[in-house]
């Protein structure tokens, strides 16, 4: 949510009267320049009277500090009356004749909670203040609260994903996970994680921490960014700075790593992660960001899919042929593959004019080229290109039927045959000629698109940043699939399409509802009907709206989505959507929180009403209307 950044006048600090245990003056008090402490403890805010004795010292760090009796807190701080029973605490710096808050003032803002429970054991709370830690944004760093005898006064426990999110106490601060197939964690598999003090019973715990700021409501993620997977992790939480340091126990190898080893030790027992790129009836290949690997004949083959985020362990080895070494796990069924996540994009290589015929780096991931079509078939379904000067072979196991001299797209898998290393498309969606769209997050093939609406506009017209602004939409449609693009940057937040369909029944103007319910609405007379979804750039949805109170996820009906920072392209089939030629939709973009928010930006503009904030509702007036063809 959009942080808030509050200008005070010094003239209503001034005005302020002490509360508590602190005799009131008579006459307004000037205060010193310096920080101090502010609470709110209502949904309405200002709650509190700043108290000139709640003054932050600077330390030889250059960092604030504030310690306050436990039971001074109690006596002067009324009672909280917000939803959560918390207080927030705030610093308000005095400079002359102005005043500034840090911290924010909305729910959601990085704010800091207190429970009163908690306070009521503790001798002393310390309140500590960096303003020089977040320079960039508009709240600087609250850096902790909570006194030295935190951990004697409440528990810390911790919660995450992938260990499950039942709560686990840590001593003195400390938790190491198990070291399992349950507990690994790293790129594109971040671990998810919360930190609870005081409490172990989630729904009530306002305890919430992230790596440097207390949030009241929200996860968190960490991945190690070195590009390896670690199995299992010790962390720690320092309650008095809400820092959380995560080190990895072991890190697992690469396939890249695995792939060397086996050309050094032969066959031996290994471990690796990877993303299912291909998949066929006796193996899968799998790859990561440094190479990719065959798996043969694992056990629950039936369960893998392109897209699954898999840890495998198994006896590798290379096949050995008078040519060529060809690397692969020799799965039985007392080894296993674990799938950690689903639906995981991969990003194809751009392999264009690059000699692939024995250039094993690129074996086993997925590759795009373009080319022209010099031999269709030479009899065992091998098509040859010319691609900027190299030539290519595709191994053609898909429908598609090649011309000669006309160019293609083709994306697929590197594998070796025969007698060299060569393309293999996974279906004829991995095949397109000229003027078609792709989906592999690359918009430039939308330029020569004939049958399109495409809007743009601005990057920076959101009322919630850049990082939160849609600037770009296409929509496209060919005898068999509606082609839907998108370009956006959404942090923290999510993005949402709504289609109506001209003429169609069911649907709803209201969307405060069921699956992503947010506070938009359409006008009447035209009804939302279907929408894609993502949260931040995550796995796009489908999502069908059958009426005023059903919405249906039907995700599984997408024929082919991507969605990697910052664009999104997806791939639906028009009999799925109850959609043929002629038929009407209009569309629009938006940016939009959590359940329950509206929409800081939309494409096409709509008008937004006077006093607009993230939970007023937004009616949408603007759509843009486009025929299937």
């Amino acid at each position: 949510m959009k942080k808030i950044f509050i200008f005070f006048s010094i003239t209503v600090l001034l005005s302020l009267f002490l509360v508590g245990c602190f005799p009131k003056p008579e006459e307004p008090t000037k205060l010193e320049d310096g920080y101090y402490l502010y609470f709110s403890n209502s949904e309405e805010g200002f709650k509190f009277d700043l108290i000139p004795d709640w003054k932050f010292s600077q330390q030889n760090d250059g960092t604030y500090k504030l310690e306050i009796a436990g039971s001074d807190l109690i006596d002067n701080v009324p009672a909280p009356t917000n939803d959560e029973k918390v207080w927030w605490w705030k610093v308000v710096q005095i400079t002359g004749d102005s005043s500034i808050a840090y911290g924010g003032f909305e729910k959601f803002d990085p704010s800091v909670p207190i429970d009163p429970n908690v306070v009521k054991n503790m001798d002393k709370v310390i309140f500590y203040f960096d303003p020089s830690a977040d320079t960039t944004t508009d709240h600087k760093t609250i850096a902790g609260v909570m006194g030295d005898n935190t951990k004697d006064a409440s528990p810390i426990y911790f919660a995450g994903i992938p260990t499950g999110w039942d709560f686990v106490e840590m001593t003195e601060g400390s938790y190491t996970t198990e070291k399992s197939t349950k507990t690994i964690f790293g790129p594109g598999n971040p671990l998810e994680f919360k930190i609870g003090l005081g409490v172990n019973n989630w729904d009530n715990g306002p305890f919430i921490f992230s790596e440097n700021h207390y949030y009241g409501t929200g996860g968190n993620t960490l991945a190690f960014t070195s590009g390896n997977y670690t199995m299992g992790a010790r962390i720690k939480f320092d309650p008095h700075f809400s820092k959380l340091i995560v080190e990895p126990l072991d890190e697992i190898k690469s396939i890249s790593e695995v792939v060397n080893d086996i050309d050094v030790n032969g066959t031996h027992d290994a471990s690796s992660i990877g993303i299912v790129n291909y998949k066929y009836s006796t193996y899968v290949f799998i790859q990561d960001e440094t190479k990719g690997i065959e798996i043969y004949k694992p056990a629950n083959i039936a369960n893998l899919n392109i897209g699954d985020l898999v840890y495998v362990e198994g006896s590798v080895s290379h096949f050995i042929n008078s040519i060529n070494n060809v690397y692969k796990y020799n799965l039985n069924d007392t080894a296993s593959v674990t799938v950690l996540k689903s639906n995981v994009e991969i990003i194809p290589v751009d392999i264009s004019g690059v000699e692939i015929a024995d250039n094993w780096d690129y074996y086993g991931k997925l590759v795009k080229f373009e080319g022209v079509c010099k031999n269709i078939d030479d009899g065992y379904n091998n098509a040859t290109f010319e691609s900027n000067g190299a030539t290519i072979v595709v191994k053609n196991y898909t429908t598609t039927e090649f011309s000669t001299d006309i160019t293609y797209n083709i994306t697929g898998v590197v594998m070796y045959n025969y007698d060299q290393l060569k393309v293999v498309p996974r279906d004829e969606n991995d095949i397109a000629a000229p003027g078609q769209i792709i989906i592999d997050g690359d918009l430039s093939d939308w330029t020569d698109y004939a049958t399109k609406t495409v809007l743009d506009e601005a990057t920076d017209d959101s009322k919630w940043g850049s990082d939160n602004d849609v600037n770009w939409i296409g929509v496209a449609n060919d005898d068999k699939y509606l082609y839907i693009g998108a370009k956006y940057k959404a942090s923290s937040n999510g993005f949402i399409i709504y289609f109506s369909v001209d003429g169609a029944t069911g649907g709803a103007t209201n969307m405060n509802f069921g699956g992503w319910p947010r506070v938009i609405q359409t006008q009447d007379g035209t009804p939302i009907h279907f929408f894609i979804a993502s949260w931040e750039h995550g796995d796009p949805q489908l999502w069908v709206v059958e009426g005023a109170a059903t919405k249906t996820d039907i995700s599984g009906k997408m024929a082919q989505k991507v969605n990697v920072d910052p664009v999104m392209e997806v791939k639906i089939k028009l009999s799925d959507l109850g959609l043929a030629k002629g038929n009407k939709i209009k569309f629009v973009g938006t940016i939009v929180g959590g359940d329950g928010s509206s929409s800081p930006d939309t494409i096409p503009n709509n008008p937004y009403p006077e006093n607009w904030d993230w939970n007023v509702p937004l009616t949408i007036i603007n759509m843009v209307e486009y025929t299937i063809q």
